[in-house]
């Protein structure tokens, strides 16, 4: 199945989703400039994250949700279940993926039993199975939740079938696809398991990227002399309306990759990998049975300070390719997708988004930290990282 999902970020697809990228971030710069105009603080997270769902929902479902433009939720909403969406049914949809992102946290304001799974593993499904239905619970809203979520993608999975897209190669596209050639068993890939695998799409490609994305752009707006370097970058690419390609983002510029992977070091949206030992293996002098659960503390060895010097200062430099410490660096040290065979997939997806994003949004703004947002940022610990109260910002528009 992976073999079949790879083929939707090949270079040459991933080069052709760059204009539908660039629409949408267009969108977002738009909504920018009506907000810079009446000198309100705007919360950052929020945006990035209607501009990221807008790009996953494009190229997962091929349907547009519209979160970018500043106009109201369902005016450019196409069709998602054969019917017109008003924008109740909309925002109602994108709340429920925005409850989703926010509310599964590992601590104890989050669902009790994914808390007894981070202590013993087994406890947690019979523990589940009996907390979400307790009205009340926390895991009982998140499976209400879900419930509502599976429903509504359930239709677009169901309509898609219907609908023969043999061109198409938005991710449900080539699921459906690959199911009907048969290269997929249909037994397996039911109506909900195609939901499931979806949503999970919809979920990874949405908030770690509005995550980062905000990062970035909190960050860059606390350090004047990085903000400097990364303007003079990108001003020197060519004229405000030149479109970057997909190799102009991999190789001209090389101090936005710098910062992008410096940000995703100071704020690492996984900060927890967990694993299952296939076989009896030895780790550290450990000797770990068949089925233990791994944890990797991602978020950990950001801040090891043998591999970053001064890991608490925000500095791009660190990963220039030509300085000691980058080359010094062990190889592991820095993994924000993960490593090996079960790496996130869409790792070159997100950074082209985050890079095209970064690009259009600094050639007309610069942003500033609000007086009114808590310092240090504080953060919640869930299946990603998120801001607690959001990232609120000061636009400003650049002459």
């Amino acid at each position: 199945m992976r073999n079949t999902i790879l083929s939707v970020y090949q270079p040459s697809h991933l080069a052709n989703l760059v204009p539908t990228m660039q629409s949408f971030v267009e969108c977002a710069t738009e909504k920018l400039g009506s907000m810079a105009k009446v000198e309100e603080d705007i919360t950052f997270s929020a945006i990035s994250l209607r501009l990221a769902t807008d790009v996953i929902g494009q190229a997962a479902f091929g349907v547009n949700f519209g979160l970018s433009k500043p106009q109201s939720f369902g005016e450019s909403v196409k069709k998602i279940d054969g019917k017109d969406n008003n924008d109740d049914e909309v925002s109602d949809f994108i709340n429920q993926h925005i409850y989703s992102t926010t509310q599964v946290k590992m601590d104890f304001s989050g669902s009790l039993s994914i808390i007894l799974g981070l202590l013993v593993p087994i406890l947690q499904w019979p523990f589940w199975q009996m907390l979400k239905r307790i009205p009340g619970t926390m895991d009982g809203k998140i499976e209400h939740n879900n419930r509502h979520l599976t429903s509504r993608l359930g239709a677009v999975v169901e309509k898609r079938m219907k609908d023969s897209r043999q061109g198409s190669k938005d991710f449900l596209s080539v699921i459906l696809n690959a199911r009907e050639s048969g290269r997929l068993s249909k037994n397996v890939f039911t109506t909900d398991y195609i939901s499931a695998l979806s949503y999970e799409h919809l979920l990874a490609g949405s908030a770690t990227t509005a995550f980062t994305l905000s990062s970035a752009v909190y960050l860059v707006a606390g350090h004047p002399e990085v903000e400097k370097k990364l303007l003079a970058e990108i001003d020197g690419f060519g004229p405000p309306d030149q479109m970057p390609t997909a190799s102009d983002l991999q190789h001209k510029f090389p101090y936005l990759d710098q910062v992008i992977k410096e940000a995703m070091r100071f704020y690492m949206v996984s900060p927890l990998v967990a694993r299952e030992t296939s076989r009896e293996v030895e780790i550290g002098g450990y000797l770990l049975p068949k089925g233990t659960w791994v944890w990797l503390a991602l978020g950990v060895l950001a801040k090891d300070q043998k591999n970053f010097p001064e890991p608490e200062k925000f500095r791009p430099e660190r990963f220039d390719p030509s300085c000691k410490e980058e080359k010094q660096r062990h190889p592991y040290a820095f993994i924000p997708f993960g490593l090996g065979p079960r790496s996130c997939i869409g790792q070159k997806f997100a950074i082209q988004e985050i890079k095209l994003a970064l690009i259009h949004l600094y050639r007309k703004y610069v942003f500033r930290h609000s007086p009114y947002m808590e310092s240090p940022l504080k953060l919640e610990f869930g299946i990603v990282l998120k801001f607690k109260n959001g990232v609120k910002l000061q636009v400003i528009k650049r002459k």
